[in-house]
Parts: structure tokens; sequence; C-alpha cells
């Protein structure tokens, strides 16, 4: 059959071969005179010829004609970059290690107790595995899904700053979980731990119900909380001690997370090479968020006390350094729980802060997107919200995060919540949402949960008793390794001391470290460098992402490559056959 259906086309090809000879020919003729004349131009403009052609630079070439130079910096989120803020002591921009791609290597061969207890482990993402089972049980129930998909306003366009049933949802979780009023006094709050653990500790420590218990009590305290009698803000009426009654869902707005609503507020506020002031360390991802489309920099504050948090002259020194390089600076952004340090910021150092950016007509960003993960209450400490140290009065300049993405193990979900009581800010974050706007049904199934407070007070508790129980067992096995740690009271990792094992202690020595570890353990962890610590050898390690028993035996693996640094030179260590 093969054969025939061949020789059927070649005959009919003979028929009809002298009829389109003549045409054929003079397509030939033609496209090479064409060919003569490009070349010829080519020529003297300056360009390569074909004698010259180099496969590489022809991509190249058509890389550039289909990008545009802005589009190009996209392709460097997962590049170690320098910032231009960066002192003689932050990273160098030239790094051989990258966690990021450790992080694919976990994804394509991950470590299972029993299935394959050798694979690698990703320690370097800050995700909340752990509680994921429990809010997909929730999420499956019936009428979950009849709410999401039954109403028509699940379909249509709306508002993209949200619907106004989800909208006023989070508001009222907000006032719920965020704004405890009446249990607060800027005065007498608690201080937090001070210093890097070396030994073990045992302190005491709240159930959700005692911690309701409390704020109940504390509840029944009347009283005005003189904030700051004599503070004007930028064209803002003074700040007092009144306050609104409620959070007014006209000032919620719904993203597709943290990320995205950052990225909106940069390019709102801020104009191109504006600086960002960022205590240091901080979350990586923030230099992408400031850069990629607003073209913001991010500016590292660097504190002589990292673990209590941005003090005036910590900022001050920054600010005046960002001035002398000529830059402005337009925003602060703080992070509350800290990531990577796991700490809770006194309220007196956010409200502190608040008042120093206004003094030098800056806006303020408070992310609390591990507000909700505080596992620990060992240093007497407790986490208070932003709007409940302004008691519910941020004004023009002070804008609030959240997201689902930490607290309930839903990063995928893309949803993440603004308060601001800034309008314009709103109005144009309704324009530019239309590319990163939640879609319906999200909000809609987001709005139920959100709403459940009987579910979401057993989650929360179940949750805290997943962090404790997984922080207990990598830091007691850090203990027993004798690494020294910043001890944490909320998040969902712990910042861990190694510069006592890099070869050198330089960013140079942080990296092939970190590449033993990921070559030899098969542990990834976020490293210091791209965290714009300015001392080598500091690793954010994220013990919420995998299974307890996975965990341990990261742990374990670590112990191990510990103890052969300890034992062996460098040099035994790279020619080791592991």
């Amino acid at each position: 059959m093969k054969r025939f259906i061949e020789q059927s086309a070649n005959n009919s090809n003979n028929n009809s071969s002298h009829h389109s000879t003549t045409f054929t020919l003079t397509v030939f003729l033609l496209s090479i005179a064409w060919f003569r004349s490009r070349l010829r131009n080519r020529i003297a403009n300056g360009e390569d010829d074909d004698d010259d052609y180099d496969e590489g630079n022809h991509k190249r070439r058509i890389e550039n004609d289909t990008i545009s130079p802005r589009g190009a910096s996209a392709l460097q989120k997962t590049k170690t970059t320098s910032s231009s803020s960066s002192t003689t002591t932050t990273a160098s921009s030239t790094t051989s290690y990258s966690y990021w791609e450790g992080f694919m290597e976990c994804l394509q061969n991950p470590c299972e107790s029993h299935h394959n207890p050798t694979g690698y482990i990703a320690l370097c993402l800050a995700e909340n595995k752990l509680v994921q089972e429990a809010l997909a049980i929730r999420l499956m129930q019936q009428g979950t899904a009849i709410t999401a998909f039954s109403d028509s306003v699940a379909y249509c366009y709306n508002g993209f700053l949200g619907l106004p049933s989800a909208r006023s949802a989070a508001a009222t979780f907000l006032e719920k979980r965020f704004w405890k009023r009446g249990c607060f006094d800027l005065h007498s709050s608690n201080g937090i731990g001070s210093g890097i653990r070396s030994g073990n500790g045992n302190g005491n420590e709240l159930s959700l119900e005692e911690q309701k218990q409390e704020e109940a009590q504390g509840a029944t305290v009347n009283g005005e909380r003189d904030v700051q009698a004599n503070h004007t803000t930028q064209g803002s009426e003074s700040l007092s001690s009144s306050s609104s009654s409620s959070i007014n869902p006209d000032h919620v707005a719904f993203g597709s997370g943290v990320g995205s609503l950052l990225n909106h507020i940069f390019f709102i506020v801020a104009q191109k090479g504006d600086v960002v002031l960022i205590p240091a360390p901080y979350y990586s991802a923030f230099e992408y968020h400031a850069k990629a489309t607003a073209g913001c920099v991010p500016f590292p504050v660097y504190m002589d006390n990292p673990i209590h948090g941005p003090m005036e002259g910590d900022l001050e020194n920054a600010f005046q350094l960002a001035k002398k390089r000529g830059k402005r600076v337009k925003m602060l952004l703080l992070t509350n729980p800290n990531d990577p340090l796991g700490v809770i910021y006194k309220p007196s150092v956010v409200m502190n802060a608040i008042l120093w950016a206004r003094r030098k007509n800056i806006h303020t960003i408070v992310d609390e997107i591990f507000a909700l993960t505080v596992h620990s209450h060992e240093s007497g400490n407790r986490f208070h919200s932003v709007i409940e140290i302004l008691d519910n009065k941020l004004e023009n300049d002070v804008h609030f995060l959240w997201s689902f993405s930490k607290d309930f193990g839903a990063s995928g979900f893309r949803l993440a919540i603004l308060y601001t009581q800034n309008v314009r800010l709103l109005q144009a974050l309704a324009n530019l949402n239309i590319f990163s706007g939640v879609s319906n049904p999200m909000q809609l199934i987001a709005a139920e949960i959100m709403s459940d407070d009987e579910f979401i007070d057993a989650f929360l508790e179940d949750a805290q008793s997943q962090l404790r129980w997984s922080y207990k067992l990598c830091t007691s096995k850090l203990e027993e390794m004798v690494v020294p740690y910043i001890p944490a009271e909320a998040g969902l990792f712990v910042y861990v001391d190694f510069s006592s094992f890099l070869p050198e202690r330089t960013f140079e020595g942080e990296e092939k470290f970190a590449a033993l570890v990921q070559d030899v353990a098969r542990v990834v962890m976020t490293p210091g460098q791209s965290q714009r610590d300015c001392k080598p050898g500091m690793f954010r390690l994220c013990y919420a992402w995998v299974t307890s028993d996975v965990l341990e035996i990261a742990m374990e693996r670590l112990s191990f490559l510990v103890l052969q640094i300890r034992r062996h030179s460098w040099d035994d260590l790279i020619a080791a056959s592991w």
C-alpha cells in the first residue's frame, strides 16, 4: 500500500512538473538577487556576514527582538544580585550557588521516609504543609462548593478590589483576629527575647483557649491610650487615642498574593529609582517585588540588634546613606512577625518606626503574613497588629498586608488582603488589579472560611501545636549539635548560625558550605546572603514544608555533616568520596 501511494504521488508530480519548472526557476533567481542585496546592506552597516555567522549571536538577536530591556529584567528573578544599597559587607553579586536550583532538585527527587529516604529535602521554602489536610477537609464540604458556584456573582465581572460580601467578611475577620480592642497598652507592653540561643530553654506556652481568656480579661479594662498626642502627619489630623468604630470594608482590597499587592503599592506610591527601606535580613523576594515593575530600589537597614527590630538610629543611618547616594526614600517596609528571624517586634518598635517615617513624610507598609503562626510565648512577648497598635487609625500613610499563604498553608490560593485608609491608593489599585485580581469563586470561599469562627479557632490551635512540635524537633537537634540559633516565636522557620563551619568567614565560604550541604546531605536551606544578612553563615531553616519524619532525617543528615566538618579539614571533605 505504501509503495502504491508513493508511485501515485510520483506520477502526479511528473504530469505537472513541466508546468512549474519556469515558475520555480524565476522564484529561485529572484531570491538570490534579494539575498545579495541584503548582504551588501549588512556589510555597509558594519554587521557580520554569513562567513562570520555565530549561532549564539543569532539566538541573542532573536531574543533581543522579541523582548524589551524592561521585560528582560523579569528574567533576573532567580539570580542573586547585589542591591545598589549594599555595603562592602553585603553579598557579592557573583554567586555560583543557587538555592532555588537546589529546590528544583528537591521537587524532582523528594525524600520520603519509606519510599525514597535518600532524596533531597527542601528546608528553604516557608510554606506550611502540616495544616493542608485540615484545610482541605473543611473546603471539601458540600456547602462550600455550593457557596462558591451557586451565586451568579461568581460568573460575572465585579469591582477589582473584591466582591462587596467578601470585603465585608474580610473586614470582620481583621477586627476579630488583628484589632483586639481593649487588650493593648503601648506603655506596659512586654519586650521580646534577647540574643541567639545555644542552650535549651523551656517556657510557659499558652494554648489558644488560654490566650482568649487573657484577652477577655483585658477587654474589661477601660481607658484612653495616649499613643502620640502632639504628632502631626502629612496632610492628616494629629494621631489621637480616638479610633474608628470598625474596619470599613471599603478600605479592604483583595489581590493575588502579598507579592502582587506589594508590587502595586510600590508602583502607585513611588517613582522609578525611589528607595524602599527594609530592615535586614529580610525575605529575599522583596527585592523582586520592588524592582520588577515599579523599578524601586530595595535598601537594607542594618541594625545594631536585628532581634529587637529597627531603632530610630538604624533607620536614620539608612535614610542618610540613601540620600547621600542621590536616592529618594519613599517607603519603609516592616515584616512582623519577622521573616527570617521569626521574632515578634515590640509594639513600641513598630510605633516608633511609623512615627519616624511620618516625620520623614514616607509611607509605612506592614506585612503581617505570619501573624497567626505565633507558636511560642516563652519570652512573654505577644503579637500586636499594626491595626491594634494604631487603634485602627492608619491614616493615609500606613498600609497593612496579610495573606492565606502562611497562616492557612494556602499559598496556591493566591489570595491576600490589603487594608489601607488611603482612598486614592485604593482607586489606583482598582485599575491595576485587573491584571492580578482574585477570582470570584475563590473570594466567596475565602469569605466563608473567614466567617467560620469555630473552624478557625480549632484550625489555628492545631496549627500552632504542629508548628511547636516541628520547631522543637528542629531546635533540640540544633542544641544537640551545639549550633546557635535565634529562638523563634512565630513563623515557619528558625534562623541558624552555621558561621563556625565555613571554610572562610566570607560569602564565598557561605556558598561553599551551602553547596556541600546540598551535595552531601541533600538538604537545601535559604542562605543569609540572599536575605541581605551582613554576616556570612546565617541560614533560614524552614521546618513546616516537610513532615516530621522527613524533618528528622534532614536534621540527622545535618548533624552527621557538622560532625565531619569538625573532624576533618575542608580539603579532605571536598576530596572525600561521599
